[in-house]
């Protein structure tokens, strides 16, 4: 029976104790648009972080995407904050590049997802009820060291390059998910997308509706933000931004249960 997954039509099937989820080609503008309210939801709750400091869950590309939207929303003094801290380091010359850098290699790896009980109505007052740290404290410890008038360049550089990455992580419905199926990594997928569902949503989907180019893909997702949203969006916190993820993941996951 055909469902609809993140704007885009699957099919499930099952395979022993897997499950197979089938990818079909959908209408590639109305997927652009559902991508584009994702990243764009990530820029409104990044940009006012930033800000307040005056100081990757996607794969690559959609943690670039992300972050080059961010950079370009942010005020004057920001920007010029970021570029100062991001002159500092001696691998990345972009904050767009430099939010790739969690994952090369994988670092803080409890750090990039939450993991919630199917019977879970969401992240209530415990922000990582399966374990001691995860996605939503790391956003809160990062913030905390980019806002501390004590923390060094260097731990500020730190802190600047893993939120960026937390903030993309955080909106990835996959990383606020259930620990049985490692967040869809034991979903199989076939068709459009190969391996499985949680890579399906980290690079194919984004590498099938953004363009290649990070710029480019930055000014097209762009032209879908207004103030109304963003006014909407920055009255938020990190426990309301993963609730978001966890709520599409529940309405439309396959049950592997």
């Amino acid at each position: 029976m055909p469902h609809q997954f993140a704007c885009r039509w699957y099919q499930t099937t099952t395979n022993g104790s897997r499950i197979v989820v089938r990818f079909g080609r959908a209408n590639a503008g109305v997927y652009m648009r559902c991508i584009s309210s994702a990243l764009a939801i990530v820029f409104a709750v990044s940009a006012p972080i930033l800000l307040a400091t005056q100081a990757r869950a996607w794969g690559d590309h959609g943690h670039k995407v992300v972050c080059e939207i961010a950079m370009r929303l942010a005020e004057p003094s920001t920007r010029k904050a970021i570029r100062k801290l991001i002159a500092t380091d001696d691998r990345f010359d972009l904050f767009s590049e430099s939010c790739t850098f969690p994952d090369h290699p994988r670092s803080r790896a409890d750090e990039h997802f939450v993991n919630l009980a199917r019977t879970s109505g969401g992240i209530g007052s415990d922000p990582c009820p399966s374990a001691g740290e995860c996605v939503v404290t790391a956003i809160q410890k990062d913030f905390e060291t980019l806002s501390s008038p004590t923390a060094s360049q260097k731990q500020k550089l730190l802190a600047l390059k893993f939120l960026g990455h937390w903030l993309g992580d955080i909106h990835q419905p996959l990383h606020v998910s259930f620990k049985d199926d490692r967040g869809g990594n034991e979903i199989d997928v076939t068709g459009e997308c190969t391996s499985n569902l949680h890579s399906a949503w980290d690079t194919c989907l984004v590498l099938a509706a953004v363009n290649e180019d990070v710029e480019d893909a930055a000014t097209d997702l762009m032209k879908s933000i207004t103030p109304a949203k963003i006014e909407k969006w920055t009255h938020s916190e990190a426990k309301d931004w993963a609730n978001e993820s966890f709520a599409i993941t529940v309405k439309h996951r396959p049950n592997t249960a």
